[in-house]
């Protein structure tokens, strides 16, 4: 078994265990978030986070409200390579909720910056399913992503869904 990795953080046992392994090889980001290199890997699953999912299935991983959290970091490198992957799925997984429920992190619109095109997107998972996006139309993401959305919330993002509808996308 080898694995390739761009950081080791941890203790100086890690270091001691990584220092001169055949089996681990270091690589810069260039080479550990290449789409190319990474969509030959075969059956690859990306995981990744946001903050929030707008109805249409565009991410928002950088920013909550007015606080910027963080950069997009390989976000759209790893959404692409999994879902370029030979039988291969990207995931965005996220809580339904933020502030100890008072929020829907699946939103009408989103609130930050689009990290993640929902074109590129395939899988959207909250603690209430899994949501299905690639290929579909705007209104069907609508109606998949109200079902995983928080059943304190989903009469408000229905109505949006419905609206979304209606527009004929």
């Amino acid at each position: 078994m080898f694995s390739i990795t761009g950081a080791l953080i941890g203790t100086g046992r890690l270091f001691d265990f990584a220092d001169r392994n055949p089996r681990i090889g270091m690589r810069s980001s260039a080479y550990t978030h290449n789409g190319a290199v990474l969509s030959r890997l075969p059956k690859l699953v990306t995981i990744n986070s946001a903050m929030e999912v707008d109805l249409t299935g565009q991410v928002n991983a950088e920013q909550s409200g007015t606080q910027y959290l963080g950069g997009t970091g390989g976000q759209v490198d790893f959404v692409r390579a999994g879902s370029r992957s030979p039988g291969g799925r990207s995931i965005i997984a996220l809580p339904a909720t933020a502030k100890g429920g008072a929020i829907s992190r699946i939103a009408v619109a989103l609130s930050g910056p689009v990290t993640t095109a929902r074109s590129d997107v395939d899988v959207i998972v909250t603690e209430f399913g899994a949501a299905e996006l690639k290929g579909q139309t705007l209104a069907e993401r609508a109606r998949r992503l109200v079902r995983i959305a928080h059943p304190d919330f989903r009469q408000e993002l229905d109505k949006a869904a419905d609206a979304i509808q209606r527009r004929g996308f």
